[in-house]
C-alpha cells in the first residue's frame, strides 16, 4: 500500500485511512467525516497532512484530534499548526504522559474522553479497553446486519509481511509481530498490564457482536467473515 496518502474504504464512505512511518514501523491514521466542516482524526501522521483530501478542505474546518494512547502523538503538533480550530482528546490515563511530552502545556489542554467525546459519525462510539498501560482508546462502528468495526490502538498488529528493513524485520521475528494478525510479545509484556481484564472484556464484547472489520494502529486493515472468531482464538492463545 502506498504510504503518506489517504485511502478510501468502500464499506465506510465516511472514513479515510493512511499509513505513515515512525522509526522502523508503519502506523495508521484514520479520519472520519462528521459533516462538511467537522472531522475526527485518530493518531495523525505528519506526512499525511499535505495530502488531506481536497474535498474535505475549507476555511471553516474544525478538527477533533484523538490520541489513542500516551505514545501516539508524534504528528499532532503539525496538525495543530495546520488546523487552528482543533480540540485534542485522549483518555484520562494517557493525558499525564502526553503533557510530559509537550503535546499540551497542561492537562486541561487535552479533553478527557471519559468526560466528553467529540462529535462522531452515525453508529460510532468510543471504547475504553481495560488493562492497557498507556491508556488505549478504541472507536467502534455499529453497522447494518449486526456487523461491527473496531478502530484499535496497539492491542493488535496486522502486518501482511515481514518488514524490508533489517532491524525491523529482526524485531518482528523476535517478538512475534508479523506476518498476519498478532498480539506480539511487546503487547504482552509492556502494552497490556492486566491481561486477564483485557482478555475477558474483549471476549465478552465479541460474544455480543459480529466483528467484520479491524483497523489497527499498526499494519493492514482486516475485513472478512469470521474475523471475530480469529480474534477470540488469538486472545485465548496469547493472553
Amino acid at each position: 500500500m502506498k504510504k503518506n496518502v489517504w485511502h478510501t474504504l468502500e464499506s465506510h464512505p465516511e472514513l479515510r485511512f493512511g499509513q505513515y512511518v515512525v522509526p522502523n514501523f508503519v502506523s495508521n491514521s484514520v479520519a472520519l467525516k462528521v459533516d462538511d466542516n467537522e472531522f475526527v482524526v485518530v493518531s495523525p501522521g505528519k506526512s499525511l497532512l499535505e495530502n488531506w483530501p481536497a474535498e474535505w478542505q475549507n476555511e471553516n474546518v474544525k478538527l477533533h484530534i484523538i490520541m489513542p494512547n500516551g505514545f501516539h502523538y508524534m504528528g499532532v503538533e503539525a496538525w495543530q499548526a495546520a488546523f487552528p480550530r482543533h480540540t485534542l482528546y485522549a483518555s484520562c490515563h494517557a493525558i499525564g504522559r502526553l503533557v510530559e511530552k509537550g503535546v499540551a502545556n497542561k492537562a486541561s489542554g487535552i479533553v478527557a474522553l471519559e468526560d466528553h467525546q467529540p462529535p462522531l459519525p452515525k453508529g460510532y462510539s468510543v471504547l475504553f479497553p481495560p488493562g492497557h498501560r498507556a491508556g488505549d482508546v478504541w472507536l467502534k462502528k455499529e453497522r447494518e446486519f449486526g456487523l461491527t468495526t473496531w478502530i484499535t490502538c496497539d492491542s493488535f498488529l496486522n502486518y501482511e509481511r515481514m518488514s524490508n528493513q533489517p532491524i525491523a524485520k529482526a524485531m518482528q521475528r523476535l517478538l512475534g509481530a508479523a506476518p498476519g494478525l498478532k498480539i506480539s510479545q511487546v503487547v504482552k509484556w509492556y502494552i497490556i498490564e492486566d491481561k486477564k481484564a483485557f482478555k475477558h472484556w474483549a471476549l465478552d464484547l465479541l460474544e455480543t457482536e459480529t466483528l467484520y472489520t479491524l483497523i489497527p494502529s499498526h499494519g493492514e486493515i482486516a475485513e472478512r467473515e469470521g474475523l471475530g472468531d480469529e480474534i477470540k482464538a488469538l486472545l485465548k492463545s496469547r493472553l
